[in-house]
């Protein structure tokens, strides 16, 4: 029986499953070096609300794909520890706005920098040009998996 090529999507799954595991390995130990409380989830409510500015509740749910309630949990042990702040939207009273504090941006800042740190380690024999193209990869099939939009229709671009 001659040897057939392996079934790609099947390949794709069984490195993906593989790389789930190792993704939280590594997220530990970056987590560990940075000495930070931030889980993955409070990590990018974090970078959206550093790079897109303040959002609502509704928004936030949006973006990464949840429902509101799954929010305000993740989004309570932050304002917990001053990395975000919740007022009342002043045009829309039912509305509650979530915004990064400065304690915040420096407690994303330093989990990010040990996060880079841990991957230029674990990848020093990998070139520049291929740690761009994997991050290139990456970015399209998170997009491509994205279920939730952005507020304007776009897939969202941070809770990919």
């Amino acid at each position: 029986m001659p040897d057939r090529a392996p079934d790609p999507y099947d390949q794709l799954q069984l490195e993906l499953a593989v790389l789930a595991r190792r993704a939280e390995s590594a997220r530990m130990a970056a987590l560990d070096i940075a000495r930070s409380p931030l889980d993955r989830s409070g990590y990018l409510l974090l970078v959206l609300l550093e790079t897109e500015g303040e959002q609502t509740m509704s928004q936030l749910a949006s973006a990464f794909d949840l429902d509101a309630s799954t929010v305000t949990r993740q989004i309570a042990p932050l304002e917990r520890r001053g990395f975000v702040v919740r007022t009342r939207s002043d045009e829309d009273r039912r509305a509650t706005l979530v915004a990064i504090t400065a304690e915040g941006r420096r407690e994303r800042q330093t989990v990010r920098a040990a996060r880079i740190s841990y991957m230029q380690t674990q990848l020093t024999g990998w070139s520049p040009a291929k740690v761009e193209r994997l991050a290139r990869l990456l970015q399209d099939l998170n997009g491509t998996l994205t279920v939730g939009r952005a507020t304007d229709g776009r897939a969202a671009t941070v809770a990919r």
